[in-house]
Parts: structure tokens; C-alpha cells; sequence
């Protein structure tokens, strides 16, 4: 009995060495830019090391590790969800998460394997989709070592680089197959976290301080009106004209919502403003409306 106690704790600190909170702390095997990182990470209580004082950067990361690395890190929930028993493996949760938010958990199906550095950039952009729905650059990055990259992996290789939360290497390449380090996988993970709170923080109120609109004259009896919403990230992001209210006081009000990207759908990486006009007599008095 006690050495079946043993050995579960040690697959548990083996399991969750890579993903626990603890306070932020020095590791000896890190150093500049990477420590920066890793700090990070742990103050948000995403990672942690394998002992008080070491990372082990370089050590590789299991199927199951990085499944549940990335529903942390991203905080991913999944409601309705059977609680595992007390029998089950510690990343069972996890795994079931992971699977109701879209992510190829067959990737997991062999819990002690090692994750190539294609199959990590696979669940993460596949975690980040799970996310929200944001822009995607209309652009292709040439990778030099591209044809040892398993086709399926492809697209979500293009968009992690894209996204900026991947890189190549001097050299143009990716290592597709090469097992990722613990390190790579942290930082990955971070310019995953960096990504989405930056679309996280763009709340309704602030998208409709962007709206504003002008008063055309177009001849003696018409005016036009030209809503704009001003520097957005894409064209995927617009507005229209939903309705005119107006009444005997020679008010008008012209109700308009936003829109955003459509799922899946690529745009070119430009900042944009997107406009939406119509036609009233000039005898009301504009005013505008967000529905």
C-alpha cells in the first residue's frame, strides 16, 4: 500500500512538475530573457519547476503534460462536465476539458509520450481558437523545412507564426519533429496568453468609443451621414446601419451595431476603418446608437 502511495506521488510530481502555482522564485538553469519568462508564468500560476531551484529547460514535455499545460494556461472550462474519480489519472480532467473545447486529445492517447515541437504548435492554436474567434493575417510564411511537417499541422504551424506566438530560427526552420523542451513549450505558451488578453481587453464599451460619425451636405434638402469606426486590427471588423428612429422633435437616431471577424476566415493584417452611411433630411438633428 505504501509503495503504491509512492509511486502515485511521484507521477503526480513528474505529471504537474511543468503546471502548478507557486510563488515566483530564481531557477539556477534559466537565465536573462528566458527567466523573464518563466517568472512570468509562475507568478500567474501556470508553471513551476522540477525542484526549488531548477527548471530543466530542456526536458521534454508528454502528450498529457501539454494537454493540460495549455488548458491552464489558457484557462479553458467545459460545463456539464462528470467530475473524474478518485481512480482516475491525474490529467483525466484535463483531457476531457481539452476534448470539449476541440482539441485533438488523440494526440494524448499515449500518455508518456513525447510531444514533437508540430504536435504542441497543433493543440495550442487549436486551444487558442477555443478561446474566441480572432483576425487572421492573409499571408503565407515560407519555412524552409516545411516538408517534414505532417500536412494536418500545417495550418496551425502557419497561424501560430502569423500570431506571433511562434518563430522560426536563423536558418528559417521549425524542427517539426524535434520533441519540445520545456522551455520552448513556456514560450509558446506565454505569447499564447499575450495574444488573447490582448483581444480580451477590447470590451463593448470601448469598441463603441471607436464610432463616430460626421454630417454631410449633399444639396439643399439631403445630408448624408457616415458612421466610422476608426484603427481596427483588420477588415473583418466593421459596422452597419441597423435602423432610424425619428421623431416630431426633429431628432434622429441612427441605431448601428458591430461586427466581428468572421470564424475561420483570413484577413490581410492592416489597420482599418470601416464605414456605413445613409440619407436623411437635413431638418433632424443626428444622433447615434449603439444596439
Amino acid at each position: 500500500m505504501m509503495k503504491n502511495k509512492k509511486n502515485m506521488i511521484a507521477a503526480l510530481t513528474l505529471g504537474c512538475s511543468l503546471l502548478a502555482a507557486s510563488s515566483a522564485s530564481a531557477f539556477s538553469d534559466v537565465q536573462g530573457s528566458d527567466a523573464a519568462v518563466i517568472e512570468s508564468l509562475q507568478s500567474k500560476g501556470v508553471i513551476q519547476g522540477v525542484s526549488e531551484d531548477k527548471f530543466a529547460p530542456q526536458g521534454k514535455l508528454t502528450s498529457v503534460q501539454g494537454v493540460h499545460l495549455i488548458v491552464k494556461a489558457l484557462q479553458l472550462k467545459a460545463a456539464g462536465g462528470a467530475i473524474p474519480g478518485p481512480d482516475a489519472p491525474w490529467y483525466a480532467e484535463s483531457l476531457e476539458i481539452a476534448a470539449k473545447n476541440g482539441l485533438p486529445v488523440e494526440l494524448a492517447a499515449d500518455s508518456s509520450a513525447e510531444l514533437t515541437r508540430e504536435q504542441f504548435a497543433h493543440l495550442l492554436f487549436k486551444g487558442i481558437r477555443a478561446t474566441g474567434d480572432y483576425p487572421l493575417i492573409k499571408m503565407y510564411i515560407q519555412v524552409a523545412d516545411e516538408d517534414e511537417m505532417t500536412p494536418s499541422y500545417q495550418g496551425s504551424i502557419q497561424n501560430l507564426l502569423l500570431m506571433k506566438v511562434a518563430f522560426l530560427d536563423g536558418k528559417n526552420e521549425f524542427h517539426p519533429q524535434n520533441p519540445i523542451t520545456r522551455m520552448e513549450a513556456a514560450g509558446m505558451i506565454a505569447k499564447a496568453i499575450e495574444f488573447t488578453d490582448r483581444y480580451k481587453e477590447r470590451t463593448d464599451e470601448q469598441e463603441n468609443k471607436e464610432v463616430s460619425f460626421t454630417v454631410e451636405k449633399v444639396n439643399e434638402d439631403i445630408n448624408k451621414i457616415v458612421l466610422t469606426r476608426k484603427e481596427q486590427p483588420s477588415p473583418g471588423y466593421g459596422l452597419s446601419i441597423t435602423k432610424i428612429e425619428m421623431n416630431d422633435n426633429g431628432h434622429a437616431k441612427v441605431h448601428y451595431k458591430l461586427t466581428s471577424p468572421e470564424p475561420g476566415k483570413m484577413y490581410p493584417q492592416v489597420i482599418w476603418s470601416s464605414k456605413a452611411e445613409t440619407y436623411l433630411s437635413n431638418k433632424y438633428k443626428v444622433d447615434i446608437q449603439a444596439d
